[in-house]
């Protein structure tokens, strides 16, 4: 299917290119990097208003 949107797609036909090994590894590492944030910024201690 990519390849037939990559050829109705003219100058933006690169959007269609697979993804290479060292992009899928850097997108899961930008993913675990979120969401060990969102964990961490999650059970951070709330400070106390006097």
């Amino acid at each position: 299917m990519r390849n037939s949107l990559a050829a109705e797609a003219g100058q933006l036909a690169g959007l269609f290119d697979e993804p290479t090994l060292q992009e899928q590894f850097n997108q899961a590492g930008r993913q675990l990097l979120l969401v060990l944030g969102m964990e961490l910024i999650h059970r951070r201690p709330k400070a106390h208003s006097v």
